[in-house]
């Protein structure tokens, strides 16, 4: 696969591209894929803590359940 990195800008739902002079001969009239990268620092995703995390977990059980989990794990009783 041939690849060419060009800068562009997005302005209105669209984005322009202006092939340099060297470049247009070989991929003038040529059908392309663009891939659109967001330029600058990558911000990683915020982190929680795991117990907030765990606070979010909702379980829908019977009424005795946290008194005979074991029982449900084993499939001695059926939730």
């Amino acid at each position: 696969m041939d690849a060419l990195e060009l800068n562009a800008i997005a302005h209105n739902g669209t984005v322009t591209v202006t092939l340099p002079d060297r470049y247009r001969q070989a991929w003038d009239e040529q059908a392309v894929r663009v891939i659109l990268l967001k330029e600058g620092p990558i911000q990683a995703p915020s982190k929680g803590s795991l117990l907030a995390k765990l606070r979010q977990v909702k379980i829908s059980a019977p009424a005795d359940f946290s008194e005979n989990i074991d029982a449900y794990l084993t499939g001695e009783k059926n939730a």
